[in-house]
């Protein structure tokens, strides 16, 4: 499973106690409910444990700094949307969290309770955890429900208009359709001259066959070959550097290689190349909808917590910000 469930969890997930109850330094206070550093530490750690899990390397110290600057802001949203459930008399209720669960395993493909807990276990959850957060996500779903106002479809000619204003937003970037054939380099030398040899051989077979798909399922040492060495579609900058040069300076029907990398050689069938350009309003018009959608919950969203703000008692320790 590329995500672990702390990707979904992670949101909506302020830890709150009365002022009763805090014995530690508190961080933030949001009418009587507080965080407290434990909780602020915890929340960021489990912050930066996502990233880590979902990010391309990178991205992750960019990701881990923006996530830091906006903690406090997102906790502070979080209180007062809990704050505002109370007024408005709502809960969540045990058959709820059974549905959500549900609904979680089958989003992650998830048939039964063990590989359940098993995915928690890697996101560092234990289900009592899990469950209190899913509660607050609930919790907050429901205050959303009952306050901010839904949204009508976008016509298909407001949709062509956003199109026509924002088409670049949607350009696709220069592609090749690729097959490869991959020989592992062997950890003897003695072994690497004899690969070598093979690789070159299996390069001239390649040139000189009309079936690439066929060699790449009898020669080739990657997982691909039960798909006839099939890669699919790799956007430029995707491939490893010396690939992707070679790729993308090459034209339709080339047979490229081999290139030594440092675990591997390679050879590269290039099926198609497909420039960069900027799909038909019909092929994008979900996304469309879907965007236009997502940009007009986001103003409204900010515009809701700019109001509970507004009339609350917020109060921020910034001695007691952890940084890391």
């Amino acid at each position: 499973m590329k995500k672990c469930l702390i990707a979904f969890l992670i949101a909506g997930t302020a830890a709150a106690a009365t002022a009763a109850q805090v014995v530690e330094a508190i961080v933030i206070r949001v009418g009587d409910r507080v965080v407290t550093r434990t909780q602020y530490l915890k929340r960021l750690h489990d912050g930066y444990n996502e990233i880590e899990q979902t990010s391309p390397p990178a991205e992750i110290a960019s990701k881990k700094e923006e996530f830091r600057k906006n903690l406090t802001n997102d906790l502070i949203s979080e209180l007062l949307i809990k704050d505002r459930a109370d007024r408005l008399s709502l809960n969540v209720t045990g058959d709820d969290v059974k549905d959500a669960i549900e609904k979680l395993k089958q989003q992650y493909g998830l048939t039964t309770d063990q590989q359940f807990n098993e995915s928690l276990q890697k996101s560092g959850l234990t289900r009592p955890e899990m469950e209190a957060r899913l509660r607050d996500t609930i919790l907050m779903n429901k205050v959303f429900a009952r306050e901010l106002r839904g949204r009508e479809e976008l016509t298909d000619k407001e949709l062509r208009e956003r199109y026509d204003r924002e088409k670049e937003r949607y350009r696709l970037p220069e592609r090749a359709r690729l097959r490869e054939i991959v020989i592992l380099k062997p950890d003897n030398a003695a072994g690497i001259e004899q690969a070598r040899q093979r690789i070159q051989q299996i390069a001239e077979q390649a040139r000189n066959s009309a079936d690439f798909a066929l060699l790449a399922k009898t020669a080739s040492q990657a997982p691909t070959k039960d798909k006839g060495g099939d890669l699919g579609e790799v956007t430029r900058g995707e491939l490893l550097p010396e690939l992707d040069k070679a790729v993308f300076n090459s034209q339709t029907g080339a047979i490229i290689g081999p290139i030594e990398a440092k675990t591997a050689w390679h050879i590269l069938k290039v099926e198609q190349r497909l420039p960069s350009e900027i799909p038909a309003f019909e092929s994008v018009k979900e996304k469309l909808r879907k965007d236009a959608s997502d940009d007009a919950w986001q103003r409204d969203y900010k515009a809701y917590i700019d109001r509970l703000r507004k009339d609350a008692f917020i109060q921020i320790n910034e001695a007691n910000v952890p940084t890391a």
